[in-house]
């Protein structure tokens, strides 16, 4: 019976471009349609004769049927790419033995919003135990953190708000610094998205240096060694207390689908 459905579209298509180029001969030319005319006729008989038997009710009953069947087809669809994404995700946390609570961003709202901050809203909240200042993190690295939380949603703090301040190591060494969105004064523009970091000692900063979370004390609001970006540039020295150096995030906010909400042992069930 599928097979014999899927058919039908096709003939249907076939038929009606008979039947067009039936007419078209007719008026050009009457007495050399005569034989198409029956040839279609011949074709289409069997056609004919199913769906007059398919009623109204018939007809809506197989379409209700192939919208539930492409329905579930979407839906396994989303439910493969989820636990793909899943699976990136886990292969990806390295840096830490950390529960990760699965959640999706739901919304976006930029530092102009009355709620204060380029934040985005995920769909997780107290009752999955998320608390405030929880670190935030996807399959490319840092995200920000949870700083409101709702009965099932959460807002984070993302990385590249202008409050948004990461105490960090980079390069070989594990020289120690901080990043920022909002360059010291004096510094040249960053590109969008851009963030800066300025180094603590004297220790070098180099092009190519990684970039990682140095960690907060109890793990809060940022867990350690957790990947945050790349150094693109570094600043001449300009008198600034410590070397500084453009730093081009991992993660790209515009783009964030699923993401990890992160809960360090003994937090959360």
């Amino acid at each position: 019976m599928p097979r014999r459905r899927r058919a039908l579209p096709v003939t249907a298509a076939v038929l009606t471009a008979l039947t067009a180029a039936a007419l078209v001969v007719d008026l050009a030319r009457p007495g050399l349609v005569e034989p198409l005319r029956g040839s279609v006729a011949r074709v289409a008989a069997p056609v004919q004769s199913v769906l007059a038997g398919w009623d109204d009710a018939r007809l809506t009953e197989l379409t209700r049927e192939r919208n539930a069947l492409a329905a579930e087809v979407t839906r396994l669809e989303e439910q493969l790419r989820r636990q793909g994404q899943l699976a990136a995700l886990d292969r990806a946390t390295t840096w830490g033995d950390h529960r990760l609570l699965p959640a999706r961003v739901v919304a976006v709202a930029p530092g102009t919003s009355p709620v204060g901050g380029r934040t985005v809203t995920l769909d997780v909240g107290a009752s999955e135990e998320v608390t405030q200042d929880q670190t935030v993190v996807s399959v490319d690295g840092l995200v920000g953190r949870v700083v409101r939380v709702g009965g099932a949603s959460s807002d984070v703090l993302l990385l590249g708000d202008a409050d948004a301040v990461v105490g960090v190591r980079f390069g070989a060494e594990g020289g120690l610094g901080s990043v920022a969105a909002v360059p010291p004064p004096g510094l040249p523009p960053r590109g969008a998205g851009d963030l800066t970091l300025t180094a603590v000692g004297d220790t070098t900063i180099r092009v190519g240096d990684d970039v990682t979370t140095l960690g907060s004390p109890d793990d809060r609001p940022y867990v350690a060694r957790v990947p945050l970006g790349t150094v693109t540039s570094v600043d001449p020295d300009r008198g600034q207390l410590g070397a500084t150096a453009v730093v081009r995030p991992h993660v790209d906010p515009d783009t964030l689908d699923l993401v990890a909400v992160v809960f360090v042992e003994g937090e959360g069930g």
